[in-house]
């Protein structure tokens, strides 16, 4: 890594930049491939990366990773041109899919409460609120 005093004139490495942000050599090359991320220069053949490239690495990953848009999807977000309806669209999707995520990872999590607490001594198979809530999954789906 070659330093500076300014923060924003430091070059890392692709090797850097993958164990910095916990992710794979392969996955930075695949992000310049498709046009999400790429490298600010070489030194020599190793790709570089400055810190324009580090906060769109770490919004890529906020919208890919843990916002769960595919790459496509976020490609499409962080294109160039101003969001267009279609990317719009896009991101309105993304929103919808989180939303249904974080709603089902909030039931496992009253789930996991309640057999936390629950006063049966084998609440996996004894549990009658357990039991109601598998009934009425199960209701669901069959008379979807």
């Amino acid at each position: 890594m070659s330093a500076t005093c300014d923060p924003g004139d430091v070059d890392y490495s692709i090797s850097e930049v993958a164990r910095y942000f916990g992710i794979s050599v392969s996955a930075l090359r695949y992000y310049d491939q498709v046009g999400l991320l790429h490298p600010a220069g070489r030194r020599g053949t190793v790709r570089t990366y400055g810190r324009d490239e580090l906060r769109r690495l770490a919004l890529v990953q906020l919208l890919h990773q843990d916002g769960m848009m595919s790459v496509a999807s976020t490609a499409a977000t962080l294109s160039d041109e101003p969001p267009s309806g279609e990317t719009r669209k896009v991101m309105a999707e993304s929103i919808r899919v989180m939303q249904h995520q974080i709603e089902r990872l909030r039931a496992a999590q009253e789930v996991l409460e309640h057999l936390l607490t629950c006063p049966r001594d084998d609440p996996i198979r004894d549990c009658t609120v357990l039991g109601a809530r598998l009934e009425a999954t199960v209701e669901a789906a069959v008379h979807e």
